[in-house]
């Protein structure tokens, strides 16, 4: 018999306190809520709230590097094994400022994922639900070898990058990206393409752990990010 042999990642995890005020470095957007820095741990946190109503008294969904403040709401029953990073807020986060990435800098260096074994713990693009405890991330922030690349692909636009001397390609989570490249009609767009299209020259990938989707959850890349 063939056994799956999987890698233990390790990184910081904040504790949860119900009504403590939670200050985060937003990284991106997802459904339901976004994904950040923990100010005060430096741990990844997944924070999930309302999404329809926008976090920003302007009405503009939140950006990356956004610093946010919220109350953190009663923990998770039961905990989410496929996000052990997930954090319910009492309400919408609300942005009382913005970093540059050079500011930024000093909270995600710490969160890099380790130079070995493969993403997130887990070779390929998917892993079976029944497969995840909760004993490890479901996200990290990588700095591709190469590329990267985003492809039009049956399901929606891809992701594709080097890193540790492979090639991954991972679904887009980025909806807003994926919104204005099918605005622009883009079917493969390089990383100039991508740095005209952004503003930025994308250094940094946040791959994260979505679904469960058919019983099993698959790898993303939910947002391209500016380096230093």
């Amino acid at each position: 018999m063939r056994t799956e042999v999987r890698y233990r990642v390790t990184m910081p995890f904040r504790v949860e306190v119900a009504g403590a005020e939670l200050r985060m470095l937003v990284l991106a957007s997802q459904p339901d809520g976004c994904v950040g820095i923990d100010l005060e741990s430096g741990a990844f946190v997944r924070a999930i709230f309302p999404t329809g109503d926008y976090p920003n008294s302007s009405g503009e969904p939140l950006e990356p590097y956004d610093v946010t403040t919220a109350p953190i709401g009663e923990p998770l029953d039961p905990p989410d094994a496929v996000r052990p990073e997930a954090v319910a807020l009492d309400s919408p986060p609300q942005r009382i400022g913005h970093l540059s990435p050079r500011r930024a800098e000093r909270y995600l260096q710490a969160l890099r994922h380790p130079a070995h074994g493969p993403l997130l713990g887990f070779a390929g693009v998917t892993v079976p639900y029944w497969t995840l405890v909760g004993d490890q991330p479901s996200l990290a922030l990588v700095e591709p070898s190469e590329g990267p690349l985003v492809l039009a692909g049956p399901g929606g636009y891809e992701c594709r990058f080097g890193w540790q001397g492979t090639v991954h390609q991972f679904p887009l989570g980025d909806r807003q990206l994926a919104q204005e490249l099918y605005r622009l009609r883009r079917r493969r767009s390089s990383p100039r393409e991508l740095t005209r299209i952004l503003g930025f020259r994308p250094a940094r990938l946040l791959v994260v752990v979505a679904g469960p989707t058919d019983g099993h959850c698959t790898k993303q890349v939910a947002a391209l990010l500016p380096g230093r």
